[in-house]
């Protein structure tokens, strides 16, 4: 009896983990090709027993992309016979293509998919990069391949395995394809370009992180310094560090497999929550206006994360433009796109960007890409017009564009196409930020495109508010109750990062003070 139970449980777990050869199975070769050049491109699939939602089955000796994946091109499956549904994707610029197929015993047939492009990003001007991507032993390139996505930073070396039944001497085709490895992650702060050394600091380990910034010394120059976590409860001392080159507003609190309400490390949604799953995101996109508002010009970011195991490459992503000094003279079809991997970052860091989960937004602000300053005199009136192309395949909620944290211009998708896609113009007569944005009626997490923030300098001084700065000092002020918790030595070594800060808030509100008086 006991030597029978054994062998059902080998016989189980050999089903488990190779099913269909332990019953008859039917086997079935995936091809995907783009629909309109027909040919072979790399996707992610999902396949379900029955209808989509169903069991996920698990597929053997591929790459994995998030909760599905890879097809490098074609993909043979082999499981028990019965009927199946798949989902297959490529990044946001394609359309999500649905089907079911059934296999019956011993039968070998072929599939062919064409996905169809929604919308050529990079052709008009915008590529596509995750600004963080774990490390992984599967190939980096083929995953993005899969994605349709252009720029990555990673974690760590991308060094992978072989992928099987793939040529070394033929890589995933997805031109361009940059990775960077210069990119580490310490407590809710992300640094490019670091020196290895730096990084091995003994000191600066054991510290706050915000000795970090403090310590980078000859790396300061070319070390990019971003906020990935924009809830932690360091961030008025990081802010105040003046070392901040960039901060996430989409980024791993988003997942596609489950929803998160609050986030693991900081500060969450302050007065009545809704416990809506799109809470957190639109919190992190407050605490950027409010960013803005206390006068800081901080390009937002979009990435996987440092917390985003089962979620694709690139699902939080940015789209980078390549600065002209008009972009609206160069034909809509035709806009020239950044042409190496340090010309994209140093569009990212200057805010020529859209960050995205969803939405293909290309907007326009009297036709300059964002990042743009535009400059006016007091008693002058500034009148700018809004504009944007736009591509999606989520339902969408509204569009709007953003003026000082105000919404200027609200409407629904129906009513934008109404008015023949015109937004009226705008008459501004202080400095300012404007950013367009565009939400999705998505349920499970906050699915949106932003535009990076356009300025206005009335008498070439920036915005900066009274009720910004006293966001951060509220935020910092409960930052120290929590610090007063810790043990005497370990709170001694927050001490003079406090001050520090406390000390710049301060300043930072005479100033918005003072501005204000003169308006």
């Amino acid at each position: 009896m006991a030597c029978l139970r054994i062998l059902c449980s080998i016989a189980a777990l050999w089903a488990l983990f190779f099913p269909g050869r332990l019953f008859a199975s039917g086997t079935l070769t995936i091809v995907v090709q783009d629909e309109e050049t027909k040919l072979p491109v790399s996707a992610q699939i999902e396949i379900f027993r029955g209808n989509e939602g169903g069991t996920r089955m698990p597929v053997r000796r591929v790459v994995p992309d998030g909760a599905g994946v890879v097809i490098d091109r074609k993909l043979e499956v082999s499981f028990p016979e019965g009927a199946y549904s798949f989902r297959l994707t490529r990044g946001p610029e394609y359309r999500v293509i649905r089907g079911n197929f059934s296999l019956q015993r011993e039968s070998l047939d072929e599939h062919k998919t064409l996905l169809p492009r929604m919308i050529h990003m990079r052709e008009h001007g915008w590529t596509s990069g995750d600004a963080c991507v774990l490390a992984s032993p599967h190939s980096l390139p083929l995953r993005m391949a899969a994605e349709d996505l252009h720029v990555a930073a990673a974690l760590g070396s991308v060094e992978a395995k072989p992928i099987a039944g793939r040529d070394a001497k033929d890589p995933p085709s997805n031109e361009p394809s940059w990775i960077r490895e210069d990119v580490s992650h310490d407590r809710g702060l992300l640094f490019y370009g670091l020196s290895d050394q730096a990084n091995q600091i003994e000191d600066v380990l054991k510290s706050p992180v915000a000795a970090r910034l403090t310590a980078l010394g000859e790396d300061a120059q070319r070390t990019k310094v971003v906020i990935e976590n924009p809830f932690a409860w360091e961030l008025p001392v990081w802010l105040a560090s003046d070392r901040i080159d960039g901060i996430f507003v989409l980024g791993d609190w988003l997942h596609l497999e489950k929803k998160i309400l609050t986030p693991k490390d900081g500060r969450g949604p302050q007065g009545a929550r809704t416990e809506h799953p799109t809470e957190l995101g639109r919190w992190a996109e407050k605490i950027y206006w409010n960013l803005l508002e206390a006068g800081f010009r901080i390009p937002p970011l979009a990435g996987s994360g440092s917390d985003s195991e089962r979620t694709p490459v690139g699902y939080n992503r940015m789209y980078v433009a390549k600065p002209m000094d008009s972009y609206r003279e160069q034909l809509p079809e035709s806009h020239a796109s950044v042409e190496s991997e340090d010309d994209w970052w140093a569009g990212a860091f200057a805010g020529h960007s859209v960050a995205t989960n969803g939405p293909m937004l290309q907007p326009l602000l009297n036709g300059e890409i964002p990042g743009h300053v535009f400059t006016a005199a007091s008693g002058e009136t500034l009148t700018l017009q809004p504009e944007l192309s736009l591509t999606v395949r989520d339902p969408v909620d509204y569009l709007e564009v953003i003026h000082n944290g105000e919404v200027f211009y609200s409407a629904r998708l129906d009513e934008f196409a109404k008015a023949g896609g015109k937004i009226p113009e705008m008459e501004i007569r202080e400095s300012s930020w404007v950013m367009i944005r565009v939400v999705t009626l998505y349920e499970d997490h906050f699915r949106a495109a932003m535009s990076a923030p356009w300025y206005v300098d009335f008498d070439h001084q920036p915005r900066k508010t009274e009720a910004g700065v006293a966001f951060f000092q509220n935020w910092l002020t409960e930052y120290e109750s929590r610090l007063k918790k810790l043990p005497a030595d370990e709170l001694a070594k927050h001490v003079p990062y406090i001050r520090a800060a406390r000390a710049f808030w301060a300043n930072q509100l005479k100033l918005a003070t003072e501005s204000t008086g003169t308006r």
